[in-house]
């Protein structure tokens, strides 16, 4: 029930725990729906039924597996996304520091410590509120800094390149924002539950000889659909849980990018987060 109301609540706890739950209340619920069958159903009854009975399970297991499916891709395709749209960014961030050099004077070294800034702000700061299921738009402010900079230096080709440089992060910015926000609607996750009851509950209504080797088909069946439903949950939250977007890139680029020389000054490595 709290799960219901708050599915979020499930990124507070390893996926491994998580995972052994569902598992659990899969199995158990498959387990007692099939003894309360068996006790107020009549094994003859339900035998002499088998035939329909199989005709319509098999309809409605189909259906749900494919809904399951459904939504199944669409977690995987939308952590895809994610992971894409950091890595573009990261490459975005990497391009405007390299335009940020063709500045003349201390605009180039202002104009390039702050989208150094930005990939920091991003790890230190946007990546945990992401983590936390909270909004994350800090470090635009850092990107407006380094706009104004660039309104501020004459025309030229090293400006131009700039400005395009950082239209293109500001663009890989917002998809990245738009993945963080990204998410199985409740209603979906009501319509999961519930379809996967209803397909477990009426494997019950088929009369099989052996109720040990019946507990075990429900509770396999059970299992199978509980580990779909984990990995939607895995995957439906690209940046929150154990399997979320890494911040690999933005590490990598913070490696590479250095503050542009001045006069009589050696470049300085970038400080990478911890």
């Amino acid at each position: 029930m709290h799960f219901m109301m708050n599915p979020d609540a499930v990124y507070l706890y390893p996926i491994w725990t998580v995972g052994l739950l569902l598992i659990g209340l899969a199995v158990g619920g498959a387990v007692t729906i099939e003894l309360l069958a068996r006790r107020f159903l009549p094994l003859a009854l339900r035998r002499s039924h088998n035939d329909v009975a199989a005709a319509m399970f098999s309809v409605i297991g189909v259906t749900y597996a494919v809904l399951l499916a459904f939504v199944a891709m669409l977690a995987w395709e939308t952590f895809n996304q994610a992971k894409a749209a950091s890595w573009e960014e990261a490459g975005a961030i990497r391009i405007l520091a390299a335009a940020t050099m063709e500045l003349p004077g201390a605009a180039a070294a202002g104009a390039h410590a702050a989208t150094a800034a930005y990939a920091r702000m991003v790890v230190n700061t946007e990546w945990p509120a992401q983590a936390a299921g909270r909004a994350a738009g800090g470090a635009g402010r850092l990107l407006d800094r380094v706009a104004r900079i660039a309104a501020g230096v004459p025309d030229g080709a090293g400006k131009s390149r700039m400005l395009s440089a950082l239209d293109g992060l500001w663009r890989a910015r917002q998809l990245r924002l738009l993945a963080a926000q990204s998410e199985v609607p409740g209603i979906v996750w009501l319509v999961l539950l519930l379809g996967g009851g209803l397909t477990i509950a009426f494997g019950s209504f088929l009369g099989s000889p052996s109720l040990a080797m019946h507990l075990a088909m429900s509770s396999a069946l059970a299992v199978s659909g509980a580990l779909v439903l984990l990995l939607v949950l895995a995957l439906g939250h690209p940046f929150r849980g154990d399997f979320r977007v890494s911040t690999a890139p933005y590490v990598a680029v913070l490696r590479t990018i250095t503050p542009p020389p001045g006069p009589g000054a050696r470049p300085a490595a970038a400080t990478i987060p911890q």
